[in-house]
């Protein structure tokens, strides 16, 4: 089992790597939209697994494995910091608010969606 959720986790972080340097493409500013895009969509993602009640395994590689190397807190940190250090107060304060309460709202959301699904 912990073999494969090594391959969910290299899956999710390779996911991660292509999305971000996507986003970064594309989109310029201060704002670490690459960061609060993938963690707010992991939140959902994850909300609806545990919502959906997988087995064991498949939350494992899929919950733990996958969106755990899709997902990055210590980015999210690092960022955060270098904003504070670049006195981007405002930019900080708004990009940690917006992590916290849109992450939290979309794994939220994300659970009723997988409640619902299983009726």
């Amino acid at each position: 089992m912990i073999w494969m959720l090594g391959l969910g986790a290299s899956a999710g972080a390779c996911v991660r790597y292509f999305l971000t340097n996507l986003i970064k493409k594309h989109v310029k500013g201060p704002f670490p939209l690459a960061t609060f895009f993938l963690n707010v969509s992991g939140a959902l993602v994850l909300g609806l697994v545990v919502g959906i009640k997988l087995k064991t395994l498949p939350y494992a590689i899929l919950g733990t494995g996958f969106l755990g190397g899709y997902t990055t807190f210590s980015t999210f940190n690092t960022e955060l910091f270098a904003l504070l250090d670049d006195h981007n107060y405002r930019m900080a304060l708004l990009y940690g608010i917006l992590s916290y309460v849109i992450g939290i709202s979309f794994a939220f959301l994300g659970f009723m969606l997988g409640q619902h699904l299983i009726g």
